[in-house]
């Protein structure tokens, strides 16, 4: 049986909409569902800084997640969580191993970026399983017909918790473009970029080809969402390095950039280094 994805839902829209492209994403692999509900205070979650959420009680939780789950055409294991964001996901993790965890992310464009928790980096920082970004209002095809990964020219090791990730490639058999990002006066090849994604195992065993695209670009974090647009991607792949969530300042890393102004669905893999 295919390895769970786990799913955090605080019922607002972006949630919602998280958890129907979870259960797309999970129909043509067989995999279950296991739906985490999390109080909505400790999301990223713009009505956290005026005070207006309303908690709800246990019947209404268990009314809610029923509700939600109904539709879903897949199974679905639910769960509810009373401790913070990080406790809760990373005890899930423990017991349940799943392959990815989902998340939906609200519209944050008019909230300072200083005054946003990057809630995606925090919980690769603790669980280090691969973490799937649903923006809300996105349009992209699920299952992901065109996938792009986001490569430098450095190697990449990852966590063996993204094999999972690789077997869902090998099922879906999407597109894969390899996109690198360089400065204005610099090569755009990505001939470096691309040995380092085949040398990471991440496409082993996939038999199509794997094309690249190139950006110039000053800022990395809009090459790499101008490369995604120009290779008309459905799921955009990110390697989030631990440089990137180490300290006090990852919202300012490329990744946490990407995540925080991305309006496709983006999914993080843990790696090494």
């Amino acid at each position: 049986m295919a390895a769970p994805f786990l799913v955090l839902t605080d019922f607002t829209p972006a949630a919602d909409q998280a958890l129907r492209y979870a259960a797309a994403l999970a129909a043509p692999v067989q995999a279950p569902l296991v739906l985490l509900h999390i109080r909505r205070e400790t999301l990223l979650d713009p009505d956290a800084f005026n005070g207006s959420i309303r908690h709800l009680s246990e019947g209404e939780v268990a009314a809610a997640l029923q509700e939600r789950v109904q539709p879903l055409g897949v199974p679905v294991v639910v769960e509810s969580a009373v401790e913070g964001v990080e406790a809760a996901v990373t005890d899930a993790v423990r017991r349940h191993a799943p392959s990815v965890l989902i998340l939906g992310k609200p519209d944050t464009e008019t909230t300072p970026d200083e005054l946003v928790t990057s809630t995606s980096l925090k919980l690769l920082r603790a669980t280090r399983t691969p973490l799937l970004v649903v923006p809300i209002g996105t349009q992209a095809v699920v299952p992901p017909h065109s996938i792009t990964i986001a490569a430098d020219n450095s190697s990449i090791s990852l966590k063996t918790q993204s094999e999972g990730m690789r077997d869902l490639l090998m099922q879906l058999k999407p597109r894969l473009t390899v996109s690198h990002v360089a400065e204005p006066e610099d090569s755009d090849t990505c001939t470096a970029a691309l040995d380092a994604v085949a040398s990471s195992g991440l496409v082993t065993g996939i038999e199509t080809r794997i094309h690249s695209h190139g950006v110039r670009h000053r800022r990395i974090p809009e090459g790499i969402l101008q490369a995604a647009q120009e290779t008309h991607a459905d799921l955009l792949v990110l390697v989030a390095r631990r440089r990137s969530f180490l300290g006090q300042l990852f919202n300012r890393s490329v990744t946490s950039q990407v995540v925080l102004h991305g309006h496709l669905p983006m999914l993080l893999l843990p790696a090494l280094d």
